[in-house]
């Protein structure tokens, strides 16, 4: 398979040139966010970009001008209402599979705070701390808005009437349903993502940890042999990991259910 990665002089675009090589692909195009954007579309089976938002947006801006339909993963954080508006306009026929975390432990993450989400109404409190390495520009991370909206959405709330991202000095009372932010820049800490369900006698906790940028750069590299088959449309983690986790969740549901 031929790739070409945007944000190819970053850490994660490092990354992902490892792990492609390692799995025999050929990255025909190393491109960073200052380079012409064309010379990703050359001869290649996918774009894979980890740059930032304006880089992202040229992509994203070229290819609805030149209607190119090769396949684009985007695991670029720190994205607008306008890049996604864009993705869903290329959408109509380019495949985009876009992604803030391309582990698959982060999926089934996503997947179980929106249970917890169902199981657990508003008298649970929802905090989400977000931990990064001081290097990091976006906040909070795209992972941790993406684990908040699903836990709205799991209570049939709008994202942006229940998200709180900020607390200084006097702040009113707590909201009931509201999901609380807070941030970590520090260190070189790769990500650690934590949700707490907090009622009035009893909380629950659930984190992710991610030890090494390996996982994200290898999940890109399988996000871009997946989307290859599909059709044009925009893709995220749930669609790539629903072969597998539906049957998986139907078969703990009757397991665990199951009278002996």
């Amino acid at each position: 398979m031929k790739i070409s990665v945007l944000g190819a002089t970053g850490a994660m675009g490092g990354n992902v040139i490892k792990a492609a090589l390692q799995e025999g692909f050929n990255v025909v195009s190393k491109v960073s966010s200052k380079d012409r954007i064309e010379d990703l579309f050359r001869n290649v089976d996918a774009v894979i970009d980890f740059s930032c938002p304006v880089a992202t947006e040229a992509m994203l801006q070229y290819v609805k001008g030149s209607e190119i339909n090769i396949p684009l993963v985007i695991g670029t954080t720190g994205l607008s209402k306008i890049h996604m508006d864009l993705m869903n306009r290329v959408s109509s026929f380019c495949r985009v599979f876009y992604a803030p975390n391309m582990s698959f432990l982060v999926a089934i993450l996503n997947m179980a705070v929106y249970a917890f989400g169902k199981l657990l109404n508003e008298d649970f409190d929802v905090e989400i701390l977000d931990k990064h390495h001081a290097l990091k520009k976006d906040a909070p991370s795209g992972t941790a808005i993406m684990l908040g909206k699903s836990i709205a959405q799991a209570r049939n709330r709008s994202f942006d009437d229940v998200a709180n991202f900020v607390r200084y000095g006097i702040i009113p009372q707590r909201m009931r349903g509201e999901i609380g932010f807070a941030v970590q820049r520090c260190g070189k800490v790769i990500g650690s993502h934590e949700v707490s369900f907090m009622g009035e006698y009893e909380n629950i906790k659930i984190t992710h940890e991610a030890h090494s940028k390996d996982i994200f750069a290898k999940g890109a590299i399988k996000a871009a042999q997946w989307i290859i088959k599909q059709d044009p449309g925009i893709y995220n983690m749930n669609d790539f990991t629903k072969d597998l986790m539906v049957p998986m969740v139907k078969s703990l549901y009757k397991d665990f259910f199951a009278r002996s």
